[in-house]
């Protein structure tokens, strides 16, 4: 599997690295983290499918306003549900779990923006930085298995960014970086965050995650789903 990058100027050194999991066959790698194919993304023209976003394009960001795309870098995994680990396999977010409009993929290890005072109780801070993988079992969130074909894309941006996708989701996109492959790195080895984007340990976001399916639990117990929607109902299924 190679990665493919289209920019409006140079990214140096930038190979696999710690965006994918290999089998150790040369022919068989896989990217964790990016978009998959199909995501929407909210841009100053509207929104965008992630594969007809191309450098200098302007995406709208959470505190950045909109910002220009530097490059987008691309992968093909063409490997199927047989082939590829399950623990890497994409999660589906079901349609409004996380503000999402309309069921979404996500790669296990492309970092999510959640806000939550629950996240100011814990850390100090009302957002919080984590890798899809913690979300499993949450809202119906899971595991499926991929298709045949796979393309990921990765966003290069000025600077650390997130972007709104499929409505109110935020999705974290990585700055050019010269000194390696942007973004932090496989689920649970993020020592090198950059620009204020701190994500959690993937042991850490699923603690996180485990207190937000208590309080949709208790929230669905007092017939009170939060943010009027029936995401605490889900909660309670198996």
């Amino acid at each position: 599997m190679v990665w493919e990058t289209s920019d409006v100027r140079s990214l140096r050194g930038h190979g696999l690295g710690s965006l994918g999991w290999s089998s150790g066959d040369k022919d068989l790698a896989f990217v964790t983290e990016g978009m998959l194919d199909g995501t929407l993304i909210a841009t100053a023209e509207g929104w965008r499918r992630v594969e007809q976003i191309s450098p200098g394009d302007r995406v709208l960001t959470f505190d950045g306003g909109p910002q220009t795309v530097i490059a987008v870098q691309s992968a093909i995994v063409e490997a199927g549900w047989s082939g590829w680990p399950r623990a890497h396999w994409p999660l589906v977010v079901p349609d409004d779990a996380l503000g999402n409009r309309g069921p979404l993929r996500l790669l296990p290890g492309q970092p999510v923006l959640l806000e939550s005072d629950l996240a100011e109780d814990m850390f100090g801070d009302p957002f919080a930085l984590i890798p899809a993988a913690a979300l499993e079992g949450w809202r119906g969130i899971a595991p499926a298995p991929p298709m045949h074909q796979e393309t990921v894309r990765l966003l290069i941006l000025p600077v650390d960014e997130v972007v709104y996708v499929a409505g109110h989701m935020l999705l974290y996109c990585p700055a050019d970086n010269a000194t390696g492959l942007p973004g932090f790195g496989a689920a649970g080895d993020r020592g090198a965050a950059r620009a204020g984007y701190a994500p959690l340990s993937l042991a850490s976001a699923r603690e996180f995650v485990a207190c937000l399916i208590a309080e949709d639990v208790g929230a669905a117990l007092r017939g009170a789903a939060p943010d009027g929607s029936q995401a605490a109902l889900r909660a309670l299924s198996p």
